[in-house]
């Protein structure tokens, strides 16, 4: 028995280093977190964050790699009673890879849009602290191409996401919130057309995508604050991270970084009144 054992060592080394010698295929990037500012019928937002992964050079063993995300969230939300609500997003990202152990440039291009219904109320007496939480869901298309030495290829993919996202929302005496939230997301791939052979596929933990739905589990902070002499303009900065809720390994990015502004349908009202 022990004869076998270093070959088969050796054997399980030679995969391992193998695997890692290819670029990451990313087939998911978290969207930034549709948190709005909700107290009573009629409050609401509409707004547009840029969105990064903050990542520019980075090292996989020893070779620089070239890995950027960059796109805009637009979201918007409104208070329909003093406790439902209803929101939509779309999400849309254009990233690049380039570099790696393979030497690969990889395009990608994701679209996604959703839409949601949700619950929120205050928790505490003064009202300055607030529990919601959305459910919904989206359709969208991520593909992505590939260029090396020895040629081209493609992937792409139809999107089904759905998603329950809850959230507390501390508000201070002036105009800044801010906000603690998770979301759940369960991506679902379908219709996918690729140019990659069935053994790339597997290198590149491509190939059980059209399986059960890939679950995200994607812990936010978002901040917001607004300026009394300009009412309605609100501004917002939050920073996310995503973890994957399953046994088998895909490549996927891990965090993502929002700044944006929108139009506060709360504070336009109140001042309106005024």
């Amino acid at each position: 028995m022990k004869k076998y054992l270093l070959p088969r060592l050796f054997f399980i080394s030679i995969i391992y280093i193998t695997a890692s010698c290819n670029t990451p295929r990313y087939i998911y990037s978290p969207a930034a977190l549709n948190v709005p500012v909700l107290t009573q019928k009629g409050d609401g937002k509409l707004g547009a964050v840029y969105s990064t992964n903050a990542v520019g050079q980075e090292k996989q063993d020893g070779v620089e790699i070239d890995n950027r995300s960059r796109g805009f969230d637009l979201q918007g939300a409104v208070a329909i009673t003093n406790n439902f609500a209803i929101q939509a997003s779309h999400f849309y990202r254009w990233e690049k890879t380039e570099g790696g152990p393979d030497s690969v440039t990889l395009k990608y291009n994701r679209n996604l849009t959703e839409i949601g219904l949700g619950y929120f109320l205050p928790i505490n007496d003064q009202k300055n602290t607030f529990f919601q939480v959305f459910a919904g869901a989206g359709l969208g298309r991520f593909d992505f191409t590939d260029v090396d030495k020895t040629g081209s290829n493609f992937h792409q993919a139809n999107i089904t996401k759905i998603y329950l996202q809850p959230a507390v929302l501390f508000k201070s005496k002036g105009s800044f919130t801010t906000s603690i939230g998770v979301r759940f997301s369960g991506i679902s791939y379908s219709k996918i057309k690729t140019s990659y052979t069935a053994g790339q596929l597997n290198d590149f933990h491509l190939d059980d995508l059209g399986g059960r739905a890939k679950w995200f589990f994607e812990p936010a902070t978002v901040s917001s604050f607004g300026f009394k002499n300009v009412p309605g303009l609100r501004f917002e900065v939050q920073g996310g991270l995503s973890f994957l809720m399953a046994r088998n390994y895909i490549d996927y990015r891990k965090f993502n970084f929002s700044i944006g502004a929108g139009i506060d349908f709360g504070s336009l009202r109140n001042k309106n009144r005024q």
